[in-house]
């Protein structure tokens, strides 16, 4: 999705009006306070980056027929932003609320919100040095988006915050410099979102499992430089937590290990999988030891995106898919993950054939699975 120009403040758009009208039915009830989502048990989540905010009734219908089905407790998406705006598109904002009102009236009442974007593609920002990118127009991105979806609040959705999506992939956001400018937003992006709404959490991570070729980096290595971290994961001589600490209130991880059976355990420090859960919790608890990271925020771990693939070189066969991802729900559960979420419900058109279903709709041997987790 690209971005447009901010709508008049004189327009109120279907979902803006749907949402006041909803506000005002609360008004004489009694407040609702907004808890972290999630306290202690896995809860199952859900995405799909097209059909829950997609203009076809039909298609979000699909999306919360899988959820509720599901026993769905938490969704996930994006806002676009290509490093260069201040300011979150109005169709987005438009489509996230009528989103989070949809999900709230089937069952599902937890939100997150990330944002992503093509940051270092010629496609995208084209930035190839992340010191370029304008933390000024970030903040006011951060701000604009939180006080435009903020009254979710008061209709009962909780709302996560995701300061950037995957920044250690090389077209996401640039190698150069970026787990410094990485740590610099995602402490812009708490303060702005505890300014405006104190009870919504910030999480920490959103990272890529492992580098997919050598432009990219593994999340433990990216959290290394962000922190001043050596290997080891001790603070590197020079450094002091004041300046490298990040805020947080949370932890994801992108759990993604396509084809090994998710019970043969990695035995490494910079890949978080799935299969090294266990490690990568390990991992967290010591930097929370170096006060970079608080130690309430490593307690609170979730999958915020797994799945196995159809189609292409990182292909899964649908009875390895199937089997797997009940393993890997185990072993989150095992852990005392937060959350585990999967990417996507159907196919897309072009890319990342994660779906539950395919292109055309047919169910894949997963889908049952999923549906049956417990």
């Amino acid at each position: 999705m690209r971005h447009t120009a901010p709508a008049s403040p004189r327009h109120l758009s279907p979902s803006r009006r749907a949402l006041l009208a909803f506000l005002v039915l609360l008004a004489s009830a009694v407040p609702l306070l907004v808890a972290a989502p999630h306290a202690s048990a896995l809860s199952k989540g859900l995405m799909d980056e097209n059909l829950p905010r997609s203009d076809d009734p039909a298609q979000r219908a699909e999306f919360f027929d899988v959820a509720k089905r599901g026993g769905v407790k938490f969704v996930r998406t994006y806002i676009q932003w290509e490093g260069k705006t201040s300011h979150p598109a109005p169709h987005e904002i438009d489509s996230i609320i009528r989103y989070a009102l949809e999900a709230k009236a089937n069952g599902i009442d937890t939100v997150f919100i990330g944002f992503n974007g093509l940051i270092a593609a010629d496609e995208g920002g084209g930035f190839d040095d992340a010191r370029d990118i304008s933390l000024k127009r970030y903040r006011t991105l951060v701000q604009r988006s939180v006080a435009a979806l903020k009254p979710l609040q008061a209709a009962g959705v909780r709302l996560v915050w995701e300061p950037m999506n995957e920044a250690n992939i090389y077209t996401l956001f640039p190698r150069k410099n970026g787990p410094e400018v990485w740590r610099e937003m995602q402490n812009i992006a708490y303060d702005e979102v505890k300014k405006q709404t104190p009870d919504a959490m910030v999480v920490a991570g959103e990272l890529a499992p492992y580098a997919r070729n050598p432009k990219s980096t593994n999340p433990g290595t990216w959290v290394q430089r962000a922190l001043g971290l050596d290997s080891k994961f001790k603070p590197k001589k020079g450094t002091r937590a004041k300046d490298y600490a990040i805020k947080a209130d949370g932890w994801t991880l992108h759990a993604y290990d396509y084809k090994v059976d998710p019970a043969k355990t990695l035995k490494s420090d910079t890949m978080w999988t799935i299969r090294n859960v266990a490690r990568t919790r390990a991992i967290l608890r010591k930097i929370a030891r170096t006060k970079r990271v608080p130690k309430s925020a490593v307690e609170k771990v979730y999958i915020t995106e797994f799945a196995y693939i159809a189609e292409g070189g990182q292909s899964t066969s649908e009875e390895n898919a199937a089997k797997w991802t009940k393993t890997a729900w185990d072993i989150a559960k095992k852990n005392k993950l937060r959350g585990f979420l999967w990417f996507q419900v159907r196919d897309p058109q072009d890319i990342f054939y994660s779906g539950l279903k395919t292109i055309d709709g047919d169910e894949r041997k997963v889908f049952p699975v999923f549906l049956d987790l417990k």
